[in-house]
C-alpha cells in the first residue's frame, strides 16, 4: 500500500507549474500555511506542509477539495478512486467506511 505522502507527491506531481501555483495559493486560503511558505514551494514541499499542519485524513480532503477547484477533475477522481480502494490510509478507508449509510458491519 502506497503512503499517503507518496500519494499526494504523485498526484501534484502530475500538475503543471502553473496549476501547482494555483493549487498553492488556494491553500493558502484554506489553512495556516503562510504565503511565504508556499510561494516557491515545489510539489514536495506542498505535500509536507500539509502533512505535517493536517495530517494524512485532511491533507487528502483538502487536495481533493482544491482540485476540484481548480478543474482539475481527472486527478481529483483518481486520488478519490484510491482513497476509497483504501490505497491511501487505512485509517480513511475505515472511516469513509463508517460515513457510508450503506455499509453494514458483522461485528
Amino acid at each position: 500500500m502506497a503512503s499517503v505522502k507518496q500519494l499526494l507527491y504523485d498526484t501534484l506531481d502530475d500538475m503543471e507549474k502553473d496549476n501547482l501555483k494555483r493549487f498553492n495559493s488556494f491553500l493558502r486560503e484554506d489553512g495556516p500555511i503562510p504565503a511565504s511558505v508556499l510561494e516557491k514551494a515545489k510539489a514536495t514541499d506542498t505535500v509536507n506542509q500539509m502533512l505535517d499542519r493536517f495530517g494524512p485524513e485532511r491533507a487528502v480532503n483538502i487536495t481533493l477539495d482544491i482540485l476540484k477547484k481548480i478543474n482539475q477533475n481527472n486527478l481529483a477522481e483518481q486520488l478519490e478512486n484510491k482513497q476509497k480502494e483504501g490505497l491511501v490510509h487505512p485509517k480513511i478507508k475505515i472511516l469513509s467506511l463508517i460515513t457510508q449509510p450503506h455499509v453494514v458491519s458483522n461485528l
